[in-house]
């Protein structure tokens, strides 16, 4: 397979299930800005989050050995940020709220070259 993106009216996702490599230093979602999307008349609420894309997810945290990392950029800022989580991975069956609406404030998130093992995740974010 390759890796690939779903994007649609209310969702930005990534599927990583191959090793990430390139200019892009990894495989991420489009980015998105919380606050142009309200603007844009969509609901109130950002939600990122992790799933197995494996049809029988019932190991989910063990099937797929791989780290997604969600970034934000401020206006301004010459490259992304890795948010920080309190020092803990995101993993799949995590989905979070994102209560953000600061002017310009884009979240990406992805799989950084060398942060694949094995597996399949899908991962990004809905409103």
């Amino acid at each position: 397979m390759a890796n690939s993106r779903d994007s649609d009216h209310y969702k930005e996702y990534a599927t990583v299930d191959t090793a990430p490599s390139g200019s892009e230093l990894g495989y991420w979602t489009n980015e998105v800005c919380p606050r142009d999307k309200w603007k844009d008349g969509a609901p109130g609420k950002l939600y990122f989050s992790i799933r197995e894309s494996d049809t029988d997810s019932s190991a989910a945290s063990s099937t797929s050995v791989m780290t997604v990392t969600l970034q934000f950029k401020c206006d301004g800022d010459a490259g992304w940020q890795d948010y920080y989580n309190g020092g803990t991975a995101y993993v799949a069956g995590d989905r979070v709220l994102i209560e953000d609406t600061g002017a310009a404030v884009r979240y990406r998130a992805g799989v950084k070259d060398g942060d694949f093992t094995s597996g399949s995740l899908t991962f990004g974010f809905d409103w």
